[in-house]
């Protein structure tokens, strides 16, 4: 009888597990649009509540592990690195005992896999290369397990498309890939969970990679008609216009993103400050107004930026002398 109960309570366990995702995720969904409305509060408090009603499964862990990792990306910063490490290390454990006792639901390979992505993205953004690259591959693999054994992962899809276009763009000379990558990240933006934007954001700068502006603009309006006033989405509009040479219509949305950093409550890195200088000053000088060109080239000259952020922007750094030499 007590063998029974025991069978009887893991089979619970386990259906159970398979159908969190499908449980949670209106209210996970809610705290990502609170999130891209910048109600960052409400999306964390939602967020630790699953971790807290789910102690032994990944997906709380991964949601904070997203969360933070969205905020570095907000506020263009290394403040948060250690919490997104933390956070996704915990998904990964967890994702990894539920697989090693046996649990074959692929939701478990997918939060394993995207875990041990975002870390290496997150090794690589701090210049560890090789450690970066080898966690990305390992997570890949299980990226591709979970989406065979279930297509309706687009989550996954998001990572793998992703994936498949930037590893093409570096190797196309032997094996190009990109169109198939491309693919997969539209499919993602119909099909994931939780990832619909960050499909939508992601695939609008692959458009911009590919040289395929007008396409990068009209995904940019996807996101927009949902978020207008999210210089998340708006970044990637004003640089299509831009790369289309729509010079007037990308001063408007850059200064837009100045405004609204100029605003904000907090602000940890000048990153997007200098980044919207440049192009303004860029735009302004191929406009033919050089009293503004040479405005907005001083205040990028003079935003403060750390030694890291110089290393980063060395090649616009070195683009605005080239320009007003």
């Amino acid at each position: 009888m007590k063998n029974i109960l025991i069978i009887l309570l893991l089979f619970i366990s386990i259906t159970f597990s398979m159908q969190i995702e499908d449980l949670e995720k209106d209210r996970i969904n809610h705290a990502i649009d609170q999130m891209y409305k910048e109600n960052f509060a409400v999306t964390e408090s939602i967020f630790f509540k699953i971790r807290d009603k789910y102690p032994d499964h990944p997906i709380g862990d991964f949601m904070m592990g997203t969360y933070y990792n969205y905020l570095a990306v907000f506020y263009e910063t290394d403040k948060f690195d250690s919490k997104i490490a933390i956070y996704y290390r915990n998904s990964e454990n967890k994702a990894r005992f539920h697989i090693d006792h046996g649990n074959n639901d692929p939701w478990f390979k997918f939060y394993l896999g995207a875990s041990l992505v975002n870390k290496g993205y997150l090794l690589g953004r701090n210049k560890s290369y090789f450690s970066g690259f080898r966690h990305t591959s390992n997570g890949i693999g299980y990226i591709e397990d979970s989406v065979k054994e279930n297509k309706n992962i687009g989550d996954g899809l998001l990572l793998l498309g992703s994936y498949t276009y930037y590893k093409s763009s570096l190797l196309s000379w032997i094996f190009d890939k990109r169109k198939s990558g491309i693919a997969m990240l539209k499919k993602s933006i119909d099909t994931s969970y939780f990832s619909k934007y960050l499909a939508i954001s992601t695939l609008g700068w692959v458009y911009i990679d590919y040289e395929k502006f007008e396409e990068a603009e009209d995904t940019a309006d996807l996101a927009l008609k949902e978020y207008p006033d999210s210089h998340f989405f708006i970044f990637i509009k004003a640089r299509a216009l831009f790369e289309q040479k729509k010079y007037a219509l990308a001063i408007d949305h850059y200064q837009d993103i100045i405004n609204k950093i100029m605003k904000m409550y907090e602000r940890y890195s000048n990153v997007d400050l200098f980044n919207s200088y440049y192009f303004l000053a860029v735009s302004f000088k191929n406009l033919g107004n050089q009293v503004k060109a040479r405005s907005y080239y001083d205040l990028a000259k003079n935003c403060e930026l750390t030694v890291n952020e110089k290393d980063r922007l060395e090649d616009r750094l070195d683009d605005l002398e080239d320009l007003f030499e």
